[in-house]
């Protein structure tokens, strides 16, 4: 696949990163799409996009490495904005004032990202991660394999709907080319109106569940998980973490409506 790092990128939602909706496997209106046992070798791009409507999107078994951008984005949408590049011809209603509503359903939710390793990831975009996501919810990312990246190995760029879990990976030598965090990062700046957490239009997410990780953050080193920005309703429990500064830091939130729990498994 082409490098995208000169074609156009949105803001996907309030958190660092500015992102391209592009890459060699591109998936949108998907149910039950799977890649499994696949092979993503020198790619300039983005490996895997789950973008806009996707639910049960399943990356499992396969392995990417020498990605010039992400190995797996997800990025669902909101109507912030009057045209969207993303979904041409898609008439866009009560724009920028909807860009908070996530109740029309289209964002991808329940990814499944098993089983996967990744080594070698933005080489050319540098704020890149084996795995983010944005307007996305209730992911699972488990037993993955991920290393050698330019900044976190695992990215939330907001805290949308909520309800994900990440669970038994092992994630080290991450922001080799930056500072700050380490192998999971999350921002939550702005919030959003989903059903997530219990069925009923909300801005209270579901909990997200960090549990039984092996992370070394032996490049930056800052945190194994850096809660920064607002960024709440997390249970950080069970995980193996070594080699930062502090094993778990939670940042500039004004409103901790949920605090973090962390508990070291020793």
């Amino acid at each position: 696949a082409a490098y995208t790092y000169m074609n156009p990128h949105g803001v996907p939602s309030a958190g660092d990163w500015a992102l391209d909706r592009y890459a060699a496997v591109f998936l949108q209106g998907t149910e039950g799409a799977l890649v499994d046992g696949c092979t993503f070798d020198r790619l300039d791009g983005n490996a895997v996009m789950i973008s806009g409507y996707n639910r049960n999107a399943t990356i499992q078994h396969s392995d990417f490495s020498f990605i010039g951008g992400n190995a797996i984005a997800s990025w669902g949408f909101t109507n912030e904005t009057a045209t969207d590049p993303g979904r041409p011809g898609v008439a866009i209603a009560n724009a920028p004032e909807a860009g908070v509503d996530g109740t029309d359903g289209e964002h991808p939710r329940y990814n499944q990202i098993i089983g996967n390793t990744a080594r070698e990831v933005g080489l050319y975009e540098k704020q890149s991660s084996f795995y983010v996501q944005a307007k996305t919810a209730q992911s699972n990312i488990t037993g993955n394999v991920f290393f050698n990246g330019p900044r976190a190995g695992i990215n939330a760029n907001d805290g949308f709907g909520g309800g994900d879990e990440i669970s038994h990976n092992l994630v080290f030598s991450t922001c080799r080319e930056s500072g700050d965090h380490g192998p999971f990062n999350s921002w939550d700046r702005q919030p959003f109106l989903t059903t997530v957490r219990d069925g009923t239009p909300s801005m209270t997410p579901a909990v997200r569940e960090i549990h039984h990780n092996f992370f070394i953050d032996n490049y930056s080193p800052q945190e194994n998980v850096d809660n920064d920005d607002g960024s709440s309703y997390y249970s950080t429990h069970d995980n193996f973490m070594v080699r930062s500064v502090s094993c778990f830091v939670c940042t500039f939130t004004e409103v901790p409506f949920y605090l973090p729990r962390f508990r070291p498994l020793v």
